[in-house]
C-alpha cells in the first residue's frame, strides 16, 4: 500500500494533530493512536481533505478497509477533481475485492483528461492501459523510456505492448531492458529482475505460437532464478503443446516451489487426462478444489473426467456444484446431459440439452447437442423429433455424410422411403465408398413394394459387396432381397457365404433357416435355427424354431419354444400370437383368446390377431366382441379378403343375411377366384331367396375347383 506523507509550509489549526498522527503512523507503528489524532484534526476542520487521507491510511494499516474507503470517499467529495484521490479509492476497492467499482474508479481517472493528472506519467500510462487506450498508454510509456532509460521503464513499456497484443514490439522492449540491465557485463545477472524479463519474452513467443523459442526463454528464466514457479509452469504448458511428456516434471517443480499453485494442479490433471489416467487426473482436480473450493473450472473439469472414468453419478454431483456456482455455464449443462444420456435417464438428459441450446453456446456444442438429442429421440422411437434435430445438424455440416446417413435412417423408420433414398444418395455423393450408404438405400428401395424397387435394391447390395466382399450386412440384405424375389437357391447361397465369413452370425443362420423352410426342407431349417440358438438365445429365434416345429407337426415342441420365447422376452408379441394359434388348433379357445388379447396389448396394429380373436369369439359365441374385432381388423387392413369372409360368416351365423351378402361380395371383389367364398355367397343368397344367383355362384365354385384339380 502507498504511504501518504505531507509536508506543510503554512500554519493551520489542524497541522499539529496531523503531524503527530503521521509520526505515529509512519515511524512508531502506533496506528490506533494515529487514528485518534487524525480524528481530532477532522473535528477542528471538517473541510480539510488532509486528515481524511491520513486517517484512511491508518485504517488501512489495521485492516479496517470499509472505514478507510469511507474517508477517501469523503476526501473526494471535498476535492472531486483529484485523480490521485480516485486512484487511492480504486486501490482500497481492489483490496476489498470489489473489482467492478475499482475498475470504475480507474476509468474515471482516465476520463478526467491528460491535463488533470496529478500523478506520474507512469501512473498515467497504467491508467490508459487499464482502460484499453493502448496507443495513449504506449505514448506515455515511450516518453518515460526517453526521460528515464532504465530497465524498469522498458519492462513497463513491454507489458503495455503485450496488453495491446503487439508482441514483437514487446520482445524488442524486453531485450532492450536486458541490455540496459547487463550494462558493460557480458553475462546476464542471476537476478529475479532478469529472469522476469525472459519470462515475459516467453509469454510473447507463446502468443505468437513460437513454442520452441518460448520454451528456451522460460528455461533461461528458471536458470537465472531457480525458484521461479510461474516460469516453470509456463514452460510446462509450452512442452504440453509440443507433446513432450517431460512437461509433467515442470508442473511437479511448480508444486514443489509453491504447493498451492492452483493452475499447476489443473494443468497436471489435463496432462493425466490426455493420457487416459483419469483417476490420477481426478485426484489433481480434487487438490485444486481444496485450494479454490468455489472454482467453476475445477469442478467442471473433474466432472468431465469422471464421465471418461464412467462414474456418471459422481460426475453429476460435480456438475451440479458447477451449475450452483455458475448457473449459465453451458458446458456444465451439456456434460450433465451426457451423464444422464449414458445412464439412460432420457427425461433429464433432454432437459439439460434443451437448456444448453437456450444458452446459445458455440456452433460445435450446438452440433453435438443436436446429434445427442436426436439419438435420444431415436431410442424413444420419436423419429420425427430425431429427424428434425439431424436435419438442423446437417445444415451446420452439409458435407458430413454420417449426418445424412442418420437422416436416411429416420426417414426409413418414418416410412418416408423416397426421402430416405434421397438422403442415402446424398451420402453416396459425399462418400462414394460408403457401404452403409448403399445398404441403407437398398433397404429403402426394398420398401417400395414392387419388383423394380427390389431390383434397384439388389444393385445397391451388389455394389456394397463389390466394395467389400466380406461385408456380412450387405450379403444378408442381398439374401433377403433374393428371398423376396422368390430366388431361394441364390438367397441360400448368400446366407451360406455370410456364415462362412462369420460362423457366429446368428442372423445368417436364421435367414437360411427361413429359406430352407420355404423350399420345404424343414430338417435343414431346424438344423440352422438350432445353430443360431447355440450362438445366442433370443425370443425371435425361439419363435422361429417354434414355427418350424409347427410346420413339421410337432405342436408340443412348438408350444415349448413359444413359451420359452415369452420367458426370454415377455414383450415379444409374435410369441403370444403363435402360441394362441396352437391353442386355437387344439380347440382351447379360451386360452387362445387370452393370448390373442396379450398380443394386441403389445402390438395394437396386428390385424391378424384381431381377425383370429374375432374367429375365436365367434366360436365362443361372443358375437358382439367378434363384430368389434372384425371391424378393427377391417380398419387396419381394408383390402384383406379373409377378414370380409370371416365377417360374412359371422353375420350368416347371426342370420343377418343382407350384411353377410355385402361382406362376402367385398371379399370376392378382392379375391375373385376362391371357390369357398363363392359357395358361402351361394348359401347366403339361397337363404335370401336369390336362387338364380345362388345357382350361378355354386357353378362358379365347381368350375374353379375343377380348374384347381386339373392344374
Amino acid at each position: 500500500s502507498q504511504k501518504v506523507c505531507f509536508c506543510f509550509h503554512f500554519r493551520s489549526l489542524t497541522l499539529p494533530y496531523i503531524n503527530i498522527g503521521l509520526i505515529m503512523l509512519l515511524h512508531l507503528d502506533r496506528y490506533f493512536e494515529a487514528v485518534e489524532q487524525f480524528t481530532s484534526a477532522i473535528q477542528v476542520d471538517p473541510l480539510d481533505t488532509r486528515p481524511y487521507l491520513c486517517r484512511a491510511q491508518a485504517y488501512h494499516k489495521i485492516h479496517k478497509l470499509k472505514e478507510s474507503l469511507n474517508d477517501v470517499t469523503r476526501a473526494i467529495h471535498l476535492q472531486p477533481n483529484s485523480p490521485h484521490l480516485c486512484l487511492i479509492r480504486g486501490q482500497y476497492l481492489l483490496d476489498m475485492k470489489n473489482y467492478e467499482l475499482a475498475s470504475f474508479c480507474i476509468r474515471q481517472v482516465a476520463e478526467m483528461g491528460q491535463g488533470s493528472f496529478e500523478c506520474s506519467v507512469v501512473q498515467e500510462a497504467l491508467v490508459h492501459s487499464f482502460c484499453h487506450n493502448h496507443n495513449k498508454a504506449i505514448e506515455c510509456a515511450l516518453v518515460v523510456t526517453k526521460t528515464q532509460p532504465e530497465p524498469s521503464t522498458f519492462v513497463l513499456l513491454g507489458k503495455i505492448q503485450m496488453k495491446a497484443k503487439k508482441y514483437k514490439d514487446a520482445v524488442a522492449s524486453f531485450k532492450q531492458a536486458l541490455r540496459l540491465l547487463m550494462g558493460n557485463e557480458k553475462a546476464v545477472p542471476c537476478t529475479f529482475e532478469a529472469a522476469e524479463m525472459y519470462y515475459f519474452m516467453g509469454r510473447c513467443y507463446m502468443e505468437q505460437v513460437s513454442l520452441i523459442e518460448a520454451c528456451d526463454a522460460f528455461s533461461t528464466a528458471v536458470k537465472l532464478y531457480p525458484r521461479y514457479a510461474d516460469a516453470f509452469y509456463e514452460r510446462g504448458l509450452c512442452r504440453m503443446q509440443l507433446q513432450q511428456e517431460k512437461c509433467i516434471l515442470d508442473f511437479n517443480k511448480v508444486l514443489a516451489i509453491s504447493p498451492k499453485h492452483f493452475q499447476a494442479y489443473l494443468s497436471r490433471a489435463a496432462f493425466f487426462g490426455s493420457k487416459g489416467r483419469y483417476s490420477k487426473a481426478i485426484m489433481n482436480c480434487t487438490e485444486a478444489i481444496k485450494i479454490h473450493h468455489r472454482s467453476v473450472r475445477a469442478h467442471l473439469y473433474r466432472g468431465a473426467l469422471k464421465i471418461y472414468n464412467k462414474t456418471y453419478k459422481n460426475a453429476i454431483e460435480d456438475l451440479n456444484k458447477t451449475i450452483n456456482l455458475d448457473n449459465i455455464c453451458t458446458l456444465a449443462y451439456y456434460n450433465r446431459g451426457v451423464c444422464y444420456h449414458q445412464m439412460k435417464d432420457y427425461k433429464n438428459a433432454l432437459k439439460d440439452y434443451g437448456i444448453t441450446l437456450l444458452l446459445e453456446p458455440n456452433k460445435d456444442i450446438v452440433l453435438k447437442v443436436l446429434v445427442n438429442r436426436a439419438l435420444i429421440y431415436a431410442e424413444l422411437d420419436q423419429h420425427a423429433n430425431s429427424l428434425e434435430d439431424f436435419r438442423e445438424a446437417s445444415l451446420s455440416k452439409p458435407k458430413d455424410s454420417q449426418l445424412f446417413q442418420a437422416l436416411g435412417i429416420c426417414y426409413h423408420r418414418l416410412q418416408k422411403y423416397e426421402e430416405a433414398v434421397k438422403s442415402f444418395s446424398t451420402v453416396l455423393k459425399l462418400n462414394p465408398f460408403s457401404l452403409d450408404g448403399y445398404i441403407g438405400r437398398g433397404n429403402s428401395y426394398m420398401e417400395y413394394g414392387h419388383q423394380a424397387g427390389s431390383r434397384q435394391a439388389q444393385k445397391d447390395f451388389l455394389k456394397a459387396i463389390r466394395l467389400n466382399p466380406l461385408c456380412i450386412k450387405a450379403r444378408l440384405c442381398l439374401g433377403y432381397n433374393l428371398q423376396g424375389l422368390g430366388k431361394f437357391q441364390k438367397a441360400w447361397q448368400q446366407f451360406s457365404v455370410a456364415i462362412h465369413i462369420d460362423p457366429k452370425c446368428h442372423i445368417a443362420y436364421d435367414g437360411r433357416a427361413i429359406v430352407c423352410l420355404q423350399m420345404s426342407d424343414t430338417f435343414a431349417a431346424l438344423q440352422d435355427i438350432n445353430s443360431a440358438l447355440k450362438v445366442t438365445t433370443t425370443a425371435e429365434l425361439l419363435t422361429n424354431r417354434g414355427i418350424i416345429n409347427q410346420f413339421m407337426g410337432y405342436l408340443s415342441c412348438a408350444m415349448k419354444d413359444y413359451q420359452q420365447a415369452i420367458t426370454v422376452d415377455p414383450a415379444y408379441a409374435l410369441a403370444y400370437f403363435n402360441a394362441a394359434n396352437i391353442y386355437f388348433l387344439n380347440r382351447q379357445f379360451s386360452q387362445a383368446k387370452d393370448y390373442y388379447s396379450k398380443t394386441l396389448t403389445l402390438d395394437a396394429k396386428n390385424e391378424s390377431a384381431f381377425l383370429n380373436r374375432g374367429i375365436t369369439n365367434t366360436l365362443l359365441k361372443d358375437f358382439e366382441e367378434a363384430k368389434a374385432d372384425f371391424e378393427k381388423a377391417v380398419c387396419l387392413s381394408p383390402f384383406s379378403a379373409a377378414i370380409y369372409y370371416n365377417k360374412a360368416n359371422l353375420y350368416n351365423t347371426l342370420k343377418q343375411y343382407e350384411q353377410a351378402e355385402e361382406d362376402i361380395s367385398k371379399a370376392l371383389a378382392i379375391q375373385p377366384y376362391d371357390p369357398l367364398m363363392y359357395k358361402l355367397r351361394a348359401d347366403i343368397r339361397g337363404k335370401l331367396g336369390f336362387f338364380k344367383e345362388a345357382i350361378a355362384d355354386y357353378k362358379k365354385a365347381i368350375n374353379i375347383q375343377e380348374l384347381i384339380f386339373t392344374g
